[in-house]
C-alpha cells in the first residue's frame, strides 16, 4: 500500500448522508478541467481511496454542460488550460452556482492571481482555491473533505 493510500486511510472515513430535507446533495464526483494528465497522479489516488468519481474533460468541452449533467461537488483546474483558462471556469461556475468549491492551480504570476481575484469578487464565486503548484496528498484531502461537506455528498471524518 502506498504511503498516499496509508495516509488517506488514517486520516479519513467516508460515509453517505442524508442531505434532509430541502438541501440538495450533490454527486461524490469532481470534475477536472485539463488538457495535460501528467500533474494527476496524487488527485487520482486519494479520490480513489475516498470513493469519489473523477470526470476528465478538455479545457475546449463545454463545463456548463458537465456541470448540468453530473451535479458534481467540485471542479478542477488549470490557470493557463489553451481552451478555457481559470476565469472562464470561475465565471461558468458562477452562472451555475457560486458556492460550488473549484480548485485551480496557477503560476505564480502577479497577473494570473489578480485575474482569479478579480472574477471572484465580480461574479461572487464563494469557495476558490488558488494553487501555485500542484497539490500535496494533505491538501487535496482538506480540499475534498471541504468541498464535501459542503456539498452536502460525504462526509470525512479525520481520525
Amino acid at each position: 500500500m502506498t504511503f498516499v493510500r496509508r495516509m488517506v486511510r488514517a486520516q479519513a472515513e467516508i460515509r453517505f448522508r442524508d442531505p434532509g430535507e430541502g438541501i440538495e446533495a450533490r454527486e461524490p464526483v469532481i470534475v477536472v478541467v485539463h488538457d495535460n494528465d501528467e500533474r494527476s497522479g496524487a488527485l487520482d489516488c486519494i479520490c480513489e481511496c475516498l470513493g469519489i468519481a473523477i470526470e476528465r474533460m478538455s479545457s475546449r468541452e463545454d463545463l456548463a454542460a458537465k456541470l448540468r449533467l453530473l451535479n458534481p461537488m467540485a471542479v478542477v483546474a488549470e490557470m493557463d488550460a489553451e481552451g478555457q483558462d481559470g476565469c472562464h471556469v470561475l465565471i461558468t461556475i458562477a452562472e451555475y452556482d457560486r458556492a460550488l468549491p473549484a480548485l485551480i492551480i496557477t503560476n505564480d504570476e502577479p497577473a494570473s492571481l489578480g485575474a482569479i481575484d478579480a472574477v471572484e469578487e465580480l461574479w461572487q464565486v464563494k469557495t476558490v482555491v488558488k494553487w501555485p503548484r500542484l497539490l500535496g496528498a494533505s491538501e487535496i484531502v482538506n480540499f475534498l473533505f471541504r468541498a464535501g461537506r459542503s456539498g452536502n455528498c460525504l462526509r470525512l471524518l479525520p481520525v
